[in-house]
């Protein structure tokens, strides 16, 4: 372990990773007319300066993780940053759309190492009564990268050049790497022997069968479900995870442990994650054309409208945190989830009055409510993490979340778009009461964790 001050600057170097990493996820969305005009290029290659990071992020979460128990966390930490550092002055001085959105996949696999590893760092590292503050810290730094993501962009393009959006993380990652290096250093980052070998084939396996599934949800709703690119996609991605799972099987040291799934504790968590992940990315889509459509407000008003969740989610961070260290998880993360249940139920039951008034206490009590689940989960998740397997466990569970935000968004898309024979109105309703039953069932799979008390992390 390392010391009280030492931890404080630890606990702040991780969560401004997943700061950073979220940033740039959102940043860029703004300066894409900017960025076209300043290359002259079309809307189908600029689409993927967006794309490249966002596979790339998604794509490595598995082997990062596994490398990360590997050769160390800190060293691959470290270098994760310094991967994000480099790639991000590429993408500043890149002279053609190509060169950037080569660069994006640079930056993307620097992202994918500093959004894999945290909860790891946070649950290996840093003393029993510090891992719920950590956490709660942690969501908070990824929510506020969410929030200033958008008017970040639009400030600096605006009074600099869109160039800056990526030079601004230059000095971020340098300073990063400085406080990573003084705050945890010694023996404990030496090479896990018990990991020795590293799984290539599995990685290689993996990589495929993440990307083409991310590809098949991502390209699904463009292509069309059953065209050819499409089912492509599919088979490749389907026969990729099976020869993984059966190399995982039959290997002494695969790139995924599968007996982690042997515990049942273990599958609920995660399952509840991916419940509340394809929720929360859902009710991001959804949200803003319903404020638009029906309730005809401005971009700015449904602006402030997300950025009053995200400071509820951010204030609510640092007391979750604390709370989760006295608390059962599973009941803080069950309970929060009910509540945000019956907040849809009464959003749902307003959409009948044309009034925004309603709005405020909905957006206020999800990201309370939201900020209570995430620390509590990545907190019960880490718990059960063996010793040398935290990057192997966090990778999991960072996947699990990111795949759940993928699916989301298709599964409300398409039943949105199924329930428009209603009428819009109807079909919001419709799509937010089956909302409240994903939550309703990751209320169900928390209780059913049969860990009714904080665990002892079995890694200590």
């Amino acid at each position: 372990m390392i010391n009280i001050n030492k931890s404080s600057i630890l606990i702040y170097t991780i969560s401004f990773a997943s700061f950073m990493v979220n940033l740039d996820t959102y940043v860029v969305n703004v300066a894409l007319p900017s960025i076209a005009n300043s290359f002259g290029a079309v809307t189908s290659d600029i689409s993927w300066i967006v794309m490249a990071y966002n596979l790339m992020v998604v794509s490595l979460l598995l082997i990062f993780g596994k490398l990360g128990d590997t050769i160390g966390l800190k060293k691959l930490f470290v270098a994760g940053f310094g991967i994000f550092t480099i790639s991000s002055l590429m993408c500043g001085f890149s002279n053609s759309v190509f060169m950037l959105i080569f660069s994006r996949f640079i930056q993307g696999i620097g992202a994918s190492v500093l959004y894999a590893l945290p909860q790891a760092m946070i649950a290996k590292y840093l003393p029993q009564n510090l891992r719920g503050m950590a956490f709660g810290i942690l969501a908070g730094a990824a929510a506020l990268g969410i929030t200033l993501g958008a008017p970040v962009s639009a400030f600096i393009t605006e009074f600099l050049s869109w160039r800056w959006i990526f030079f601004i993380n230059i000095p971020v990652g340098i300073l990063s790497i400085i406080f990573l290096n003084y705050s945890v250093n010694g023996a404990i980052f030496e090479k896990n022997k018990k990991n020795a070998d590293f799984d290539y084939m599995g990685a290689v396996l993996s990589f495929i069968g993440v990307l083409f599934c991310v590809l098949f949800i991502n390209r699904g709703g463009i292509f069309g479900w059953f065209s050819k690119e499409v089912l492509l996609f599919v088979i490749i991605s389907f026969v990729s995870c099976g020869l993984f799972v059966i190399r995982s099987i039959r290997i002494k040291n695969p790139l995924v442990n599968l007996s982690i799934f042997g515990n049942l504790d273990f599958d609920y968590a995660n399952v509840a994650m991916f419940l509340v992940s394809a929720y929360l990315s859902a009710t991001n889509f959804l949200i803003p054309f319903y404020l638009s459509d029906i309730l005809k407000l401005s971009t700015v008003q449904t602006g402030f409208l997300f950025m009053i969740y995200s400071i509820s989610y951010l204030i609510t961070s640092f007391i979750s945190g604390k709370i989760s260290n006295k608390m059962p998880l599973k009941l803080i993360c069950a309970g929060s989830m009910f509540i945000l249940s019956l907040n849809i139920l009464g959003l749902v039951f307003s959409m009948d009055y044309v009034s925004k008034i309603f709005l405020y206490p909905f957006f206020v009590l999800s990201g309370i409510t939201m900020s209570f689940f995430i620390t509590s989960n990545n907190n019960l998740v880490m718990k059960m993490a063996k010793r040398g397997e935290e990057g192997m466990t966090a990778g999991i569970h960072r996947l699990v979340g990111r795949m759940g935000m993928l699916l989301g968004v298709a599964l409300f898309e398409a039943f949105y778009s199924l329930n428009l024979k209603f009428g819009d109105l109807q079909a919001y309703k419709n799509s937010y009461l089956l909302a409240m039953v994903i939550c309703l069932t990751a209320v169900i799979f928390s209780v059913l964790i049969k860990t009714t008390k904080n665990l002892k992390n079995v890694n200590i």
